[in-house]
């Protein structure tokens, strides 16, 4: 697909996660800087209305000038309260699967599978399969925009983590190590990082081998707020090693997205 660059206005990409908001702040064509913010908790009927209230609330805001035009915001969303609250900006556009040019493997597809796996494939190549590390993990391979072949959904690294700390008596918060752990652990912090871990780091490699087996040409892209964490544990595996080679670690692939979608507009 040929995109042709267009002249833009500063404008803002929202990519409202289960756990975030990711921001992502564009000087015409091109991203300047992201950052994320906790989910706004003010109830809707309280949205603000006023240019001032909406600085107190992202600094995406704060360096516009009062005096200029709203900038546009383009959001992109998995939690409907969150986009309650931010759908009342008087530019904001919601996006909806009909935005996205990919063809819907089932009416409950999530948004943001659909628009971080056609940014992929429209960055990349297609086929292309997509390990999104965020709130939930999830595993989505498309072999081209008509034909999305379907994946999986795991609860993610931290999710995993704090399960174990809040479902059971007595074992305790355990942060990620900055490498992969021993596999025998001697205490018990060490032993949940080793289980979670490799455990995880077993699974990825299983989908990453059972994608490239069926399509072997195809990309493999990480993204996601763990995903540098993720390919760095898979970086310093010997046995993974030959499928770092197409393994592509993209944490701004929804920014990109939305980039993308607005060339297309």
């Amino acid at each position: 697909m040929r995109l042709t660059a267009k002249v833009l206005a500063p404008w803002i990409g929202l990519s409202i996660g289960n756990s975030r908001l990711h921001w992502f702040y564009y000087q015409g064509s091109q991203l300047d800087r992201t950052w994320d913010t906790p989910h706004v908790g003010t109830p809707i009927d309280q949205a603000p209305a006023r240019w001032a209230e909406w600085q107190q609330h992202s600094p995406a805001f704060a360096d516009h000038p009062v005096s200029h035009p709203l900038p546009a915001l383009w959001i992109v969303s998995v939690v409907s309260s969150q986009t309650l609250f931010w759908q009342t900006y008087p530019q904001a556009k919601v996006l909806s699967h009909a935005d996205i040019p990919l063809q819907q493997p089932y009416p409950t597809f999530g948004l943001d599978r659909a628009l971080a796996l056609w940014a992929a494939g429209t960055l990349y190549q297609w086929p292309v399969l997509v390990i999104d590390a965020g709130t939930a993990m999830t595993y989505t391979g498309a072999t081209s925009p008509a034909h999305c072949v379907g994946g999986a959904i795991l609860p993610g690294l931290g999710l995993q983590l704090r399960s174990l700390n809040q479902a059971t008596s007595d074992l305790p918060a355990v942060a990620l190590p900055p490498q992969l752990p021993k596999r025998w652990a001697l205490e018990t912090p060490s032993a949940i990082q080793s289980g979670i871990l490799h455990t995880l780091i077993a699974g990825m490699t299983d989908f990453i081998q059972a994608w490239l087996d069926e399509y072997p040409t195809s990309k493999i892209v990480i993204t996601g707020g763990d995903a540098a964490m993720l390919h760095r544990y898979l970086a310093g595996q010997p046995a993974t090693a030959p499928l770092m080679e197409g393994l592509i670690l993209d944490p701004l692939l929804p920014g990109r997205g939305l980039q993308r979608l607005r060339q297309l507009e």
